[in-house]
Parts: structure tokens; C-alpha cells; sequence
């Protein structure tokens, strides 16, 4: 009975987080718009540049146009996901900073959730909606069998992709905590994630491949469910489907993130201190 009061509340602080958020970003639907024009852009430039790319050349790493649209559509969803509800994890810094983290540790809540659920950010919509059709396109071209274990599974990987790169950026981050400083970091992991997650992670040497897959699991975002979906070898053997390593791996990232962030917690110092 317990557990299931503490559950409802703070479900109910999250619902309510969520409300406020929604009603001061829709104030400013123009805003919203012109992302929705803009942010398409780029990913779409970018599958065309890869369509150009394999259509005149070979397959990528033996990866042909409709698995690496498959592959691209299926990185930018789980970005997106992540950009939407947990985009203040590239922005540990500001809320140091600026001394943000004072109001949380007053309140009898658990300052981790708070933190994660304290804003939605509509413009990662514009991620979900582009990433959706790249996707649908993919699915398509390769005749992807739309069952309902692997619609579901699609789901759980794309969640915890989400998870998963939410999770990286909070744990690098959170050396905001020691140093006040961590943007550098954030364009850094950008860019890592970018380059690896809408493209096969085969196409690296082997030393990167191991390095994003057991020391910072980039792998498990899209390449690596991709490879399952599709029967690509991705050599790289671990016992279980591959799928299913990834919402594995969104668990430990995830108990991983709140350790490094409750840690840092502890050193941090007011802005007014």
C-alpha cells in the first residue's frame, strides 16, 4: 500500500510537471513550427546524401540503402524520445550554475526524478516525426514483418535507446558537479552519438566497436537491434537476442546515471554559497 502511494504521487508531481511545461511552450507555437521545418531538413539531407552515396558506390560496411534507412530512422526516433523528455540532462551545468538544484533538494522528493522529469521539450517531436517516416521507409524497403512480438519489440528498443543516451549524457555531465563546467562534453557526445547511432557501427575499426559496445554502449542504441531486425552480422557475439541486450543495457546505464548524479549531488555547492 505504501509503494503504491508513493508510485501515485509521484506520478502525479511528474503529470503536473508535464501540464505546466506543455502550457508555457504551446504560448509559442510559432517557435515549434519553425522547427518542425528546419530540423527535418538536416536528416532528410542526410539519408539522401547516403542514398547518393551507396547508389553510386557499394553497400556501407555491406549494408545496403533500405537497411541503413532502416538503421538511420530507428537512431533518430530513440534521439528524438530523448530530446523530448530528457533534453536537460545535456544542461547539468546550468542548472549548477544557476543554482537550480537549491528548490529540488527543499522538497521531500528525490532530487534524481525531479531532475528528469521536470521538462518536456516539444521540438524533439520534430525528431520522432522525422525519424518515423525515415523509418517507415526503411521497414518498407526491406519488407519488415510488422508481428505483434516485433512491433513490441521495436517499442522496448526505442524507449530504451532513449534511456540509454540519456543516461551517457547524465553520466558525463554530472562533472559539472566538481568542475561547473561540462558544455563541452555535451557537443562532444553529440557528435559521437550522431556519428554512431544512424549509421552501422561496423564501418569503424574494431577497437571503436569495442569501446562503444562494453565501455560506453553506443552499440545497443540502433546498430545492434538493427543487426537482429534484420539478420546483419554484427560481429559481435553475445549470448541472447541482441534486441534484447538493449533494454539491459538502458537498466544498468539508467542505475549507473542516478549513482554518478547522486554522487556528484553531494558536492555540489549553491550559487549562492
Amino acid at each position: 500500500m505504501v509503494l503504491f502511494k508513493t508510485i501515485s504521487y509521484y506520478g502525479s508531481v511528474a503529470l503536473c510537471n508535464a501540464r505546466l511545461v506543455i502550457q508555457k511552450q504551446i504560448e509559442y507555437p510559432l517557435f515549434l513550427v519553425s522547427y518542425f521545418i528546419i530540423n527535418p531538413i538536416g536528416y532528410f539531407v542526410g539519408i539522401l546524401f547516403l542514398y547518393i552515396l551507396v547508389s553510386n558506390f557499394q553497400p556501407l560496411a555491406g549494408w545496403t540503402f533500405p537497411q541503413l534507412a532502416f538503421i538511420y530512422g530507428l537512431g533518430d526516433l530513440s534521439h528524438g524520445l530523448m530530446v523530448m523528455f530528457a533534453i536537460q540532462t545535456w544542461n547539468i551545468e546550468g542548472y549548477v550554475t544557476r543554482g537550480e538544484f537549491d528548490r529540488m533538494l527543499l522538497r521531500p522528493m528525490n532530487v534524481f526524478f525531479q531532475f528528469i522529469t521536470n521538462y518536456i521539450n516539444f521540438i524533439g517531436l520534430t525528431d520522432i516525426f522525422t525519424g518515423g517516416i525515415i523509418f517507415a521507409i526503411g521497414c518498407k524497403l526491406v519488407n519488415f514483418q510488422w508481428t505483434l512480438v516485433n512491433a513490441i519489440e521495436i517499442i522496448v528498443v526505442v524507449i530504451s535507446a532513449a534511456i540509454i543516451r540519456s543516461s551517457i549524457y547524465t553520466i558525463f555531465c554530472s562533472i559539472a558537479f566538481w568542475t561547473n563546467r561540462s558544455r563541452s562534453l555535451v557537443w562532444i557526445i553529440h557528435d559521437s552519438l550522431e556519428r554512431t547511432t544512424l549509421y552501422p557501427l561496423s564501418i569503424y575499426p574494431q577497437i571503436i566497436q569495442t569501446i562503444f559496445t562494453f565501455l560506453i554502449p553506443i552499440g545497443f542504441i540502433s546498430f545492434y537491434p538493427a543487426c537482429e531486425f534484420l539478420g546483419q552480422d554484427s560481429r559481435t557475439s553475445l549470448p541472447l537476442g541482441l534486441a534484447i541486450w538493449t533494454p539491459i543495457v538502458a537498466l544498468i546505464m539508467f542505475l549507473l546515471a542516478s549513482v554518478v548524479f547522486n554522487w556528484g549531488l553531494k558536492n555540489y555547492s549553491s550559487a549562492g554559497s
